[in-house]
């Protein structure tokens, strides 16, 4: 699995972190299919990327602001050692 992460801030000055995983096959491609562990009643057919996480970020777009954000949404789904 990896990870894409996208912060902007928004026109009234709010500050957003979008994070989307990616399944990666160990060949390195993109799946068509996300592994069924993340939601087992969900059907991720066609899926090769799935938004996990959006979220306001309170404060500076700093490293360790976002990494903690990212953190605590690999945390919420049990993703740690997964990526």
């Amino acid at each position: 699995m990896s990870l894409s992460l996208d912060a902007w801030t928004s026109s009234n000055q709010f500050a957003f972190l979008a994070i989307i995983m990616h399944y990666v096959t160990n060949d390195w491609q993109l799946s068509m299919s996300l592994p069924p562990f993340l939601c087992p009643t969900f059907n991720f057919a066609s899926t090769e990327e799935l938004l996990i996480d959006f979220r306001e970020i309170i404060g500076k777009h700093s490293g360790a602001n976002l990494a903690e954000a990212v953190w605590n949404t690999l945390e919420l789904y049990r993703l740690k050692n997964r990526v």
